[in-house]
């Protein structure tokens, strides 16, 4: 019985050295992004990414995800950098719908500081990408920044969870109610 390699094409199980995997899935998910960037707001997991150049080019590795789709996702940002290209890894998430801190350290053909925010900064360049690429769904005002849907709704359920609950209100003089639920003016 004999094992796979590490990287290894798949129509014949042949060993391929791990930079020349890369070398071909980089043009791979340097489209794929492009794609992504072409329809407002549209993003992609790493996992679906990491797949995607797996499928399409034949050549798979065994190697657990987190340790090589940050070395694509690199090669991604110097190759966009090079053209001119907006921060097209922005496009790229986490599962949970997160960019990740390594983003703030990624190749960029934008100068800007990170600030506070590291999913506010991904979102920003995600606009960029999507105004580059003149995006299907595009707002005719050029858009906003926007977190991803995982992302918004985290965030609002912390809101909503430290807001406190609106106090019941007298339906006839819209006063708020007592803790007895009668109105005091109206009863």
């Amino acid at each position: 019985m004999t094992t796979k390699p590490g990287t290894y094409r798949v129509a014949d199980n042949s060993p391929v050295a791990f930079v020349e995997a890369l070398r071909t899935w980089v043009p791979l998910a340097h489209e794929e992004l492009v794609t992504r960037a072409r329809r407002y707001n549209d993003v992609i997991k790493y996992k679906e990414l990491g797949d995607l150049v797996q499928e399409r080019s034949g050549i798979r590795t065994r190697m657990l995800l987190t340790n090589w789709i940050g070395k694509l996702l690199e090669e991604v940002a110097i190759l966009a950098k090079a053209a001119g290209e907006p921060p097209l890894t922005s496009l790229c998430v986490r599962q949970d719908g997160t960019i990740g801190g390594g983003y703030a350290r990624a190749p960029k053909s934008v100068v800007d500081p990170p600030g506070e925010d590291i999913e506010v900064y991904a979102a920003g360049h995600r606009l960029l990408c999507y105004r580059a690429y003149d995006a299907v769904g595009l707002p005719a005002d050029g858009g906003r920044p926007e977190l991803t849907k995982e992302v918004a709704e985290r965030r609002a359920a912390r809101r909503a969870a430290t807001e406190p609950a609106p106090r019941p209100r007298c339906p006839t003089c819209h006063t708020e109610l007592p803790a007895s639920g009668r109105c005091d003016y109206c009863a």
